[in-house]
């Protein structure tokens, strides 16, 4: 229903790391012309970790489907350049802090005024208003800040952030949530306009639930109330070792409770007066999870599966990555496609023996992603030849523009480790 929606849109990425180039990667899924606007030396986030021609894993996920150009925006021929790509776009995605978007000509208000149609997306740390809008923030210091460390803490209480990038792949989604409704709206006024999405907002909303249940324990009693950390809201529950492995099991209501004892053998449960109701099972949480952890203990993680299963009881296998995407209901319902190795030649010698695909997800509800040909990301600058034209640029004029370091095109590189 929704493949291909956003075809014949053109969107000017200018963002860099995770949570922009996710939202120009979803808007790509969906169909739109991606073009990736870097310096010469590229994205940032091409540079962590094992780096083969500019490519990085982060770079390689996030980017997928996009066009890159080279563009030096801190010169004055760069920003002209900028100036005339925004005319004949759709959308604007960039996540740097104001006074550096200001200096490299892609503040709003400057664009709005070439383009009115323009839809302006800004991600930012702290807010773009706020007295903190150029502190620099990451997906770590905004999750220590919103809390979720702390939610996510170790059992000795140090903070942990969650996997994966949680504060930026959230503000991405919500971004581009909020394109499609600014889509939608300018269809009506015809008018573009300015959204604006911060890391810590994005973790607000998403920690709606635990704000909530943090402060409704407070109020009105119940373990963790005291704590800051919202406990769990019935036992047992939690990930608990098996012999092999971990499992996760949890108890949704009375009858569960009951369904879970029956698999475990606890019939001496069934009468005690303590576990009749959730809200006296959470008085005696400790004892209860004990008592699971060492059961669940005695056998293998598949033995658990295999005599859970059937039940109707929050029950699974705790995966890693490997085991996940060799898990039936991932392989069955074709959750994952294989993205072709973009590396030639002396480049395939840093593959594993008989890898050639990485493994890339489709994105939800699109249903027709996952029989599409899943492209690679660009090199630096693959494509600044072609866009340039595009936007009525001559040959010399991109020649001149490159010899002058204005404009880079792809020049291929030499492994390196981030």
């Amino acid at each position: 229903m929704i493949d291909g929606a956003y075809a014949g849109l053109r969107v000017l990425d200018v963002s860099q790391g995770i949570a922009g180039p996710y939202c120009g990667q979803m808007l790509q899924q969906l169909g739109a012309d991606v073009i990736k606007v870097e310096p010469h030396e590229g994205d940032w986030s091409r540079k962590l970790g094992k780096s083969i021609d500019g490519l990085s894993a982060l770079a390689m996920t996030y980017n997928r489907g996009k066009r890159s150009i080279a563009l030096d925006l801190k010169s004055a021929n760069g920003q002209e350049i900028m100036r005339s790509l925004v005319t004949g776009v759709d959308i604007l995605i960039q996540n740097f802090r104001p006074t550096a978007a200001e200096k490299l000509g892609i503040g709003y208000s400057g664009l709005s005024q070439l383009n009115p149609r323009l839809i302006y997306a800004s991600i930012s740390g702290y807010g773009t208003e706020s007295p903190w809008a150029d502190y620099p923030v990451t997906d770590l210091i905004a999750q220590a800040v919103s809390g979720l460390a702390i939610g996510n803490a170790d059992s000795d209480g140090k903070p942990r952030s969650a996997k994966p990038y949680i504060a930026d792949l959230t503000s991405g989604m919500y971004t581009a949530h909020a394109i499609g409704a600014a889509l939608f709206a300018r269809e009506r006024s015809g008018n573009g306009g300015q959204i604006k999405v911060s890391l810590l907002a994005a973790l607000a909303a998403l920690q709606n639930g635990m704000l909530m249940e943090n402060t409704w324990r407070r109020l009105f009693g119940g373990s963790g109330a005291s704590s800051g950390t919202p406990a769990s809201a019935t036992v047992p529950q939690g990930a608990f070792r098996s012999r092999d492995g971990y499992v996760v099991l949890a108890s949704l209501d009375d009858a569960m409770f009951w369904r879970i004892c029956d698999v475990l053998a606890l019939s001496e449960w069934v009468s005690d007066p303590r576990m009749g109701t959730a809200v006296q099972r959470l008085v005696h949480a400790e004892e209860i999870n004990q008592k699971v952890a060492a059961l669940l203990s005695q056998k293998t993680s598949a033995e658990w599966t295999a005599l859970f299963q059937g039940s109707n009881v929050l029950y699974a296998a705790v995966n890693n990555l490997d085991d996940f995407m060799s898990d039936p209901r991932v392989v069955m319902q074709g959750l994952l496609q294989g993205m072709p190795l973009p590396f030639t030649g002396d480049s395939t010698e840093f593959a594993e023996p008989g890898t050639d695909t990485l493994p890339i997800a489709a994105l939800p509800g699109a249903t027709g992603c996952d029989a599409m040909v899943i492209p690679r990301a660009p090199y630096i600058g693959e494509h600044t030849d072609e866009i340039m034209a595009e936007f009525g640029y001559s040959s010399v004029q991109v020649e001149r523009l490159i010899q002058s370091g204005v404009l880079g095109r792809h020049v291929s590189q030499r492994e390196t480790c981030g």
